[in-house]
């Protein structure tokens, strides 16, 4: 028997079934996972994952969202989508 401690978390049902399916696809469940990750965030002492915010929320689409939607209740035409550049 191990003195681990145990771990609580609230998830969406959805998003963690498609992450235990990943991760038995790989050989792992969510205990391995959780370890893997918290150790990796102990030595290198950072996420060891990149974190960032979706393009779509971007201030540059915001804006072009809000002119769009201006157009759009004026019944102007809006005829393309350029909308989220590639990195």
């Amino acid at each position: 028997m191990t003195n681990d401690t145990k771990i609580t978390a609230r998830m969406n049902p959805e998003l963690k079934s498609e992450a235990e399916d990943l991760l038995a696809d790989m050989g792992l469940n969510f205990s391995v996972f959780i370890n893997i990750a918290t150790k990796a965030l102990v030595n290198e002492r950072k996420i060891p994952f990149e974190i960032k915010a979706s393009p779509f929320y971007s201030d540059k689409n915001m804006r072009i969202l809000k002119d769009r939607y201006e157009k759009y209740k004026k019944e102007t035409s809006i005829s393309h989508h350029d909308l989220v550049e590639d990195d």
